[in-house]
């Protein structure tokens, strides 16, 4: 298990260091495009006497800049997807986490009629992780919780422990996920939405993962859906060294 588990961050760290190239070696490029594009965009506003044709170009400029928009965007799911999480650890208590991401959240969800609820278990055991990285997890799951509710609706934030694990919820009570697309959520780029990106819950996965934990969805049609990330407690992951769990 631990072979396994090293060469599977090697891989992962491969995977990293080539987006991280990739990525640079498309920016570049696209960064001269956008300057080029705004110069275009003046250019095109400074026309008089050709009313239509300017109109024309100008609405061609807008696509041109939302589909490079939507690249940056596409480029910048990958690198979250590909590069590992840093090794550096501390002990972290995720009911601040919760807390934290309610109060984030809490205001935009009450413009969208979202009723958002918190069940957090008193005096929760530490776990060993990133910060910043584990608030992603969690915040990407309310944030998913949120587009199964566009006509509002209610949220539950849970927590809960035992002598070895401890877990987060995000129920809502949406429309749920149908059974025939459930296996293939996780999966990168696979999204029902017109606009997603499909590599939200897919870095939830790779975060949770990372962090020696996994994750489950339960839903029904109808009945809305619910996802819990399960974590080893800090003194799991002491006494086994590496704290896998699953």
């Amino acid at each position: 298990m631990v072979i396994a588990q090293s060469q599977q961050r090697e891989k992962l760290s491969t995977m990293g260091e080539l987006a991280t190239v990739l990525a640079h070696e498309i920016k570049n490029p696209m960064n001269s495009i956008i300057i080029h594009l705004e110069v275009l965009k003046s250019c095109v506003q400074e026309l008089r006497g050709h009313e239509p044709t300017r109109q024309k170009a100008k609405r061609k400029l807008e696509v041109i800049e939302g589909e490079i928009r939507r690249l940056e965007k596409v480029i910048s799911g990958f690198l979250d997807l590909a590069t590992p999480c840093s090794s550096e650890t501390t002990p972290l208590q995720i009911n601040s986490l919760v807390e934290e991401l309610t109060e984030l959240l809490g205001p935009e969800f009450k413009k969208k009629k979202i009723q958002l609820r918190r069940e957090l278990q008193a005096d929760l055991p530490d776990i060993t992780g990133r910060s910043d990285q584990l608030k992603q997890a969690i915040l990407n799951l309310m944030i998913n919780a949120s587009q199964a509710l566009p006509k509002g609706g209610v949220i539950e934030v849970s927590t809960g422990s035992d002598e070895k694990l401890l877990w987060v919820q995000v129920k809502d009570d949406g429309s749920g996920i149908p059974a025939n697309i459930k296996d293939q959520i996780f999966s990168p780029y696979f999204t029902t939405k017109e606009k997603g990106s499909g590599l939200g819950l897919a870095i939830v996965r790779r975060i949770i993962r990372e962090h020696g934990g996994y994750i489950e969805v339960s839903s029904e049609e109808g009945q809305g859906a619910t996802f819990r990330v399960t974590l080893p407690r800090t003194e799991v992951v002491l006494a086994s060294g590496h704290g896998e769990i699953r």
